[in-house]
């Protein structure tokens, strides 16, 4: 198996790299990031590019990446870091969908993995969840063979980059009630890696049939990362 990874320096994606380089049933991690990235393997192929307008190209006209490959985003930001909330629909809808519309144009992928959130919703009145929730509809009408929706709760793990109060507040609190009943009531904070592991053992299962969607919830994902 063969992946494409956007997303790569994050929390979730640095680690769904290092899983994906341990896993005997990956060949080739094709990485696509605004910096360099350090880890240094075999599997590994690495591009940067800063300007994210130059990254529909890549991907589309990749030509080293196999038929029937997987493209994988953890790819997102926060609306404080995007600087306004229309930026960070910008960045946190515009960059993926295009990403991923530019990987179903290439031909060359069969699954679609995307890290989005508990309680997304295109419906939401909530900007987060309402773009989280716009964004799984628009990968899901994209028509991959198989589109698996990732969706943790109140993520647990080291930040290269500490986000805003709110969500390190949230962190915390998640952290402590983690495996009790009030964690549980809270969406089953989950940490990173686990994210990660669940997502990788999902994608290396056959696909069952074409067009099939998979969801994963917060707790589904703790089970399927043990």
């Amino acid at each position: 198996m063969s992946y494409f990874t956007i997303g790569s320096t994050g929390l979730v994606g640095s680690h769904f790299l290092s899983k994906a380089i341990e896993s005997n049933g990956v060949n080739q991690i094709f990485t696509l990031t605004r910096k360099e990235i350090p880890t240094e393997n075999d599997k590994l192929i690495k591009i940067v590019s800063k300007d994210t307008n130059e990254w529909y190209n890549i991907i589309k006209e990749s030509k080293d990446v196999p038929i029937g490959s997987t493209f994988f985003s953890s790819f997102g930001t926060t609306r404080k870091i995007a600087g306004s909330g229309e930026n960070f629909v910008k960045i946190d809808h515009g960059i993926n969908y295009l990403s991923f519309k530019s990987a179903k144009e290439s031909g060359k992928y069969d699954t679609a993995i995307i890290v989005s959130s508990r309680g997304s919703n295109k419906d939401s009145f909530l900007l987060y969840l309402k773009t989280k929730g716009k964004l799984e509809q628009d990968i899901i009408d994209l028509k991959f063979k198989r589109t698996i929706i990732l969706k943790p709760g109140i993520l647990l793990g080291k930040r290269e980059t500490p986000k805003d109060f709110n969500n390190t507040s949230g962190e915390i609190i998640g952290s402590f009630f983690r495996g009790t009943f009030i964690g549980n009531l809270i969406g089953y904070p989950v940490y990173a890696e686990e994210v990660a592991k669940a997502a990788l053992k999902l994608s290396l299962e056959p696909i069952k049939s074409d067009g099939e969607v998979i969801t994963v919830s917060s707790e589904e994902l703790i089970e399927l990362a043990k």
